[in-house]
């Protein structure tokens, strides 16, 4: 029951991952999981009820999205950092395309770099980064996943809660992606902070819905599902998440 648009994404054909009701675009992460193959009428189907979207790591066209739009896929969650440590270069063209293309809200995505420290100087780095280059999006979702990039425990509570306080500090609207294993793979089974941030969390099971949803990190209800790494549509490949709806704030 593992996310996955782990940085390095396998090179299925494309890959990446924002709050309250959605779905989304993006290559997925090493991590093993059982993922059911959906049928050709549910990958390429639009989508007529409730709120879908896309997460992607790679560059995206304004073509591109408006034909995603086309089928209903409404909002984007856009890669803007990336485990190595650094801005995702992608990630203002990206956010822009999706604006001009019609998406109806644009999120942010980052996958953080705990063994390169400072949580708060890599939060910094990417404000200044959307400042310069007039990035706008509604949220910014932490993406908590991958034990292969964290540390021990305690070292790995310290700095998710880095960056949870670097997100208020500075005014930040965010969300937190992860799921119940690679959550507690990481922080451990006990630990909790930050559960009063929405939660967008990953179980390919194919089901656009909350009903398999398992506690975990204080969370008593998610906003959002990944429910899918098998979308394929308007030329790119992606990870499709579900919302039962579009709060305000998107």
């Amino acid at each position: 029951d593992v996310p996955c648009h782990s940085d390095f994404k396998l090179q299925l054909p494309i890959m990446m991952r924002v709050l309250a009701a959605i779905g989304m675009l993006s290559v997925v992460s090493a991590v093993s999981i059982e993922r059911p193959l959906l049928t050709e009428v549910h990958l390429n189907a639009s989508f007529p009820t409730d709120f879908y979207g896309v997460d992607i790591s790679q560059p995206v066209s304004i073509a591109h999205f408006q034909c995603l739009k086309g089928d209903n896929l409404r909002f984007a969650i856009i890669r803007c950092y990336q485990s190595t440590g650094r801005v995702d270069p992608a990630c203002a063209s990206s956010v822009a395309a999706a604006h001009a293309g019609g998406i109806d809200s644009v999120h942010a995505y980052m996958f953080p770099c705990p063994t390169c420290g400072n949580p708060a100087g890599q939060v910094s780095t990417l404000l200044k980064y959307w400042e310069a280059n007039k990035v706008d999006v509604k949220r910014l979702w932490l993406d908590i996943e991958g034990t292969q990039y964290w540390k021990t425990e305690a070292s790995n509570q310290a700095f998710y809660r880095g960056l949870v306080d670097a997100c208020k500090s500075n005014g930040l609207v965010c969300g937190v992606y992860s799921s119940a294993s690679q959550w507690n793979s990481i922080f451990g089974t006990s630990f909790s902070y930050g559960a009063d941030m929405p939660l967008w969390y990953a179980h390919y099971d194919n089901t656009p819905s909350f009903s398999d949803f398992e506690r975990f990190g204080g969370w008593a209800a998610p906003t959002i599902k990944q429910f899918s790494d098998q979308g394929s549509k308007c030329g790119a490949s992606y990870d499709i998440s579900w919302a039962p709806s579009l709060p305000a704030d998107w």
